[in-house]
């Protein structure tokens, strides 16, 4: 049987009484059990916590923090700082995995010196998968992202690039996604193989740019793309220049009085 690294999955819930238990059953399900579930409550007022309770009572691997948090993306980082897994993965709290032999399946692919793997979703209401292997170009120019239902992080980097930037409390993921493909101590691995359903419902009615992020996402595209352009220009400036200093008459005038020089100094020292 193979080896496989403890894999930490991080669920923020919030009064997710309806859903958490169809999570929790697609973990308990999955055939790959080297797992630690570490549930973030923001304080649910229905039997959110109750439920979680219940599980946790008869799998010593599933664990409830319920605290007050600043949203997701305040829990998820405590999931960070808590976990004990050398992966790191967040799923939703009405999301489940799409197979019971997902996390095996996807185990027995990864090659074991990657930081970040990722593969697919399918969307619960759509039935439309979310699929494709992503770069740095997609995410920042295409404005393209990754669903953090489908990706997996080593704990290592969050070391490297940090943690979630609460400023962006819809797109913090998409953030750090960026900050990921942008360092070069990293290795990625795309992985053709659908992870999850994710439950798109929770989406609508969000403004897209509530949270600012894909001004700031356009504005540094912006200031790359000027850089690239004064870059462009300085080096065609400065191949005028020297074209215009090998043509000027004081260069073809000291070519030719240090000619004679040159010749003596060839013929001594051969």
């Amino acid at each position: 049987m193979a080896e496989y690294p403890l894999l930490s999955i991080i669920i923020p819930t919030y009064n997710s009484e309806a859903t958490i238990a169809d999570t929790l059953d697609s973990i308990c399900r999955q055939t790959f059990k080297n797992i630690e579930v570490l549930v973030l409550d923001g304080l649910s007022s229905d039997a959110t916590c109750d439920i979680i309770r219940d599980y946790s009572d008869n799998n010593p691997n599933i664990r409830l923090i319920s605290e007050k948090d600043s949203g997701v993306y305040d829990a998820m980082n405590k999931g960070v700082t808590i976990s004990k897994g050398e992966y790191l993965y967040f799923l939703g709290s009405d999301d489940v995995f799409f197979e019971e032999d997902t996390l095996e399946k996807l185990f027995n692919e990864v090659s074991p010196d990657v930081d970040v793997f990722y593969g697919d979703v399918l969307f619960k209401n759509s039935k439309r998968v979310y699929s494709g292997e992503s770069n740095l170009e997609k995410l920042i120019y295409d404005q393209i992202s990754i669903c953090h239902q489908a990706i997996f992080y080593s704990k290592r980097t969050f070391d490297l690039v940090g943690i979630y930037d609460l400023k962006y409390f819809i797109h913090a993921d998409y953030d750090f996604n960026i900050r990921c493909f942008r360092n070069k101590e990293l290795k990625i691995q795309y992985i053709d193989q659908v992870i999850a359903i994710f439950n798109e419902s929770g989406l609508s009615g969000v403004n897209s740019n509530a949270d600012g992020f894909h001004t700031d996402l356009t504005h540094q595209n912006i200031r790359e793309k000027c850089d690239v352009v004064t870059l462009f220009y300085e080096n065609e400036t400065l191949k005028k220049e020297i074209m215009r200093l090998e043509n000027s008459r004081n260069i073809r005038l000291g070519k030719q009085i240090l000619a004679p020089f040159r010749f003596i100094k060839r013929t001594l020292f051969k």
